[in-house]
């Protein structure tokens, strides 16, 4: 029954930042649950009542919850999250007036236009994401802020990828999809680096070193895309890749010689 009275208490502390005055809070409430919960005990109450009876002690703390709400990040969040749908709305808004407007007054035609709203509803996704990310180190939640990185990455694809390419080709009779797709490999090196650097002291051995091999044999197929598209040299470039896989052998022997895997 303690540990359920645990779990009650840690519910109600679920959606606060870990820091040291709201942890204080949350500790010291249960140990004033767990004082009740033992004296009703004590007079001889069951399990189930002595329960009820300690966590109807909670409802004598509710201001303390609030200070503790006003002073956190749950503050910040709700503040932020009223301000989210007010920009977006202001935003949406105001795209859909320059569209209108473009549209109308300037071009008087809808033929291209809409390429302003699919380009505005794409830089909306990258402030999006920002905000998703913004909102995960807010509560210091390790495993969103990750996803939070993947989703900005993840929504810079269509603003250097898909937008380009669908511009030209719609404004300018002009395909560069068969080389464009290179964007996106360029991003996921950027990904893997950035998350790398950011969480490296966070996860396994294992999934650092398969994260330095990926990006590394990102960046080879990268280089080797680019000589041999420019150059020309599809059947000599791929020596691009016997190279790489030797220095990854070989920084790979020297790491493990020095006990660097075991950091």
């Amino acid at each position: 029954m303690k540990k359920k009275l645990e779990k009650y208490i840690n519910r109600k502390f679920l959606l606060y930042p870990k820091t040291r005055d709201i942890l204080e809070v949350r500790d010291e409430l249960y140990s004033i649950v767990l004082d009740r919960y033992n004296d009703c005990l004590e007079l001889g109450m069951d399990e189930e009542t002595s329960y009820k009876m300690a966590i109807e002690i909670m409802a004598d703390y509710r201001e303390a919850l609030k200070e503790v709400e006003k002073g956190s990040s749950l503050g910040a969040l709700k503040r932020n999250l009223i301000g989210l749908i007010f920009f977006s709305s202001f935003y949406f808004i105001t795209l859909t007036l320059i569209y209108l407007f473009v549209s109308m007054v300037i071009l008087k035609t809808f033929e291209k236009t809409w390429l302003i709203a699919v380009g505005g509803a794409f830089i909306y996704l990258v402030y999006f994401s920002a905000s998703t990310y913004g909102y995960a180190q807010l509560f210091n939640f390790k495993r969103l802020k990750r996803w939070g990185i993947l989703l900005i990455y993840a929504s810079l694809v269509p603003i250097f990828y898909v937008f380009p390419s669908l511009y030209l080709s719609v404004v300018y009779s002009k395909s560069i999809w068969r080389h464009s797709w290179i964007t996106v490999l360029i991003l996921a090196f950027f990904y893997i680096v950035t998350d790398y650097l950011l969480n490296r002291r966070l996860i396994s051995t294992f999934q650092r070193q398969v994260q330095l091999l990926t990006a590394g044999l990102i960046l080879t197929t990268v280089s080797y895309l680019f000589i041999s598209m420019f150059f020309d040299l599809w059947g000599v470039a791929w020596i691009l890749y016997v190279v790489y896989l030797a220095v990854a052998s070989l920084t790979f022997y020297l790491r493990g010689k020095t006990g660097k895997f075991d950091e």
